[in-house]
């Protein structure tokens, strides 16, 4: 089957090259082929170009909203994937290697593409996981073919640590980190990567990186939320021109992992947010969005209901006074979430990385 974009009344429908022996039948939502019934894909054409964007210290544009896609299963993160670029204007989606989803967004980049969304329209993020680090260019080219693309826009070190062997006499595996950023360096120059940036990085490392870099990251994807504020962190990157990115920016109540003095958080039921929703009729998750886009940030909320996707990415059509800003600020706990020190996976065992 055959897909081509067509363009009703500002949004796009998927169709079928007309063939004359076979009946086709189309409503507003779905399609009837061969007696079979398809989904049509469509895309709300005004979200895609109204919604605010941040531009990188290489000049690239970045939308201010991205969708996460970090524990999607594989049905569940191809539909939602498809849906919100189609459907929502979402323009860009965050991956990684080890959320073991990069072959279904691949599959339904495809499909958005070829219903005429332009590739260089998306901004496709996913990340090098540490144990790659002595083949960073054979991780990315993995990354490339089970996205099905020719480069990837955003590429970021997921966490700034090296393989750890715990059992061996010379426990710290790898490249160090300078020649890990040179290696970065050379795929940019290869074409094969646009940007480059780091994730989880302290700012002394990324301090380090700064002085050496001949292309500077561009990014440092962090958790961030009104539990766990970093204003002096937030600041510093703003001074520096590099774009702080918002991971589990609703606090990710669900995160099994969590230091038990933070077990009962839940922002959703904060009194200050449920009150500032019932105000301004949105929900508690887009007071808090709306507070990530006021701080500055890059913000991307993951969800694996397609339901989710407009109501989070709706959330820049309105503005909360000073005072109420700085009330959601006020929340703030220092509550971090994601801790290696908690992790035992991947031969972390418990690793004081924030310490």
């Amino acid at each position: 089957m055959t897909i081509e974009a067509v363009q009703i009344n500002m949004i796009w429908l998927t169709s079928v090259l007309y063939k004359p022996q076979r009946r086709i039948l189309q409503s507003s939502r779905c399609l009837y082929y061969n007696n079979k019934r398809y989904t049509l894909l469509r895309m709300v054409d005004s979200t895609a170009t109204s919604q605010p964007y941040l531009t990188l210290n290489n000049g690239t544009k970045i939308p201010a909203i991205g969708l996460g896609t970090y524990l999607a299963t594989e049905g569940d993160c191809k539909t939602v994937v498809r849906e919100a670029i189609l459907n929502h204007g979402y323009r860009n989606i965050d991956t990684a290697k080890v959320y073991e989803n990069e072959e279904p967004i691949g599959e339904a980049l495809q499909e958005v593409f070829a219903a005429g969304i332009k590739r260089e329209d998306v901004i496709v993020t996913t990340k090098l996981w540490h144990s790659d680090k002595l083949d960073i260019e054979g991780a990315l080219r993995t990354s490339l073919k089970k996205l099905q693309l020719d480069y990837i826009d955003l590429y970021l070190v997921h966490w700034m640590v090296p393989v750890m062997v715990w059992e061996d006499e010379n426990p710290i595996k790898g490249l160090p980190i300078h020649k890990v950023w040179a290696e970065l360096e050379r795929l940019v120059d290869a074409g094969l990567i646009k940007s480059i940036g780091v994730s989880n990085c302290a700012i002394p490392i990324l301090v380090d990186i700064w002085s050496y870099a001949r292309i500077k990251p561009v990014v440092n994807q962090v958790e961030l939320h009104p539990y766990f504020v970093q204003k002096d962190s937030v600041e510093f990157h703003k001074k520096l021109g590099v774009v702080v990115q918002a991971y589990a920016p609703l606090g990710s109540s669900t995160w099994s992992l969590r230091p038990e003095r933070f077990k009962d958080l839940n922002l959703l039921a904060e009194p200050v947010l449920v009150a500032l929703a019932a105000k301004y009729g949105k929900s508690v998750g887009q007071i808090v969005l709306n507070w990530h886009l006021w701080r500055g940030h890059q913000v991307i909320p993951k969800t694996t209901k397609v339901a989710r996707l407009a109501e989070n990415i709706q959330v820049w059509d309105f503005k909360l006074t000073e005072e109420e800003y700085e009330s959601i600020s006020g929340l703030n706990q220092d509550a971090r979430f994601f801790n290696p020190k908690a992790f035992e996976f991947s031969g972390w065992n418990h690793l004081p990385y924030f310490e």
